[in-house]
């Protein structure tokens, strides 16, 4: 094969590959706000959680720290050494967290990335028919959910009933 030969075929492959990229990235973002606000949703439930759960530690807890620090002489080392844990305690859950908003954001973008990202193929094959492009096929990744595989070979045998309609008015 000559070098001639090989620069087309080169070519074509780059083609290829740029709109593949292109696609990828298309989808990562293609609803981030969707993304942002189901992200939001959860953390403000969290928040709502956490806000109920500290009131109800504060309460049952105030009384055990106050009869601790009070029936000793020396109130000052409990008192001081409670104080020391309860800093301790709250850097701990803060830390946690921030490890949970980090988890949470990462959940939300990658489930949402699964459940909306067949969507853009699904969006391209049927702006295809619409122009009359009756050879185009929905291809989905591998890992995608059954339900979206089902609607994609659906819109697959659509896609070739209407072409073989069309050959054989054509013919």
């Amino acid at each position: 094969m000559s070098q001639a030969e090989t620069l087309p075929a080169m070519d074509a492959d780059m083609a290829e590959q740029a709109p593949a990229q292109k696609r990828r990235l298309l989808n990562a973002v293609w609803q981030p706000f969707m993304q942002f606000k189901l992200l939001m949703y959860m953390l403000g439930s969290t928040a709502v959680v956490a806000v109920l759960l500290g009131t109800f530690l504060y309460f049952a807890f105030s009384d055990l720290i106050s009869v601790v620090t009070s029936a000793s002489e020396d109130t000052g080392y409990y008192g001081e050494m409670i104080e020391i844990q309860l800093v301790h305690v709250f850097r701990y859950c803060g830390a946690l967290f921030v490890l949970y908003i980090l988890l949470l954001a990462s959940v939300c973008v990658a489930y949402t990335h699964r459940l909306m990202g067949p969507f853009r193929p699904f969006t391209r094959h049927v702006e295809a028919l619409a122009k009359g492009d009756y050879s185009s096929r929905v291809n989905l990744r591998k890992g995608d959910l059954d339900m979206h595989n089902e609607y994609a070979a659906r819109l697959n045998d659509l896609a070739l009933h209407l072409q073989m309609k069309e050959e054989s008015r054509n013919a």
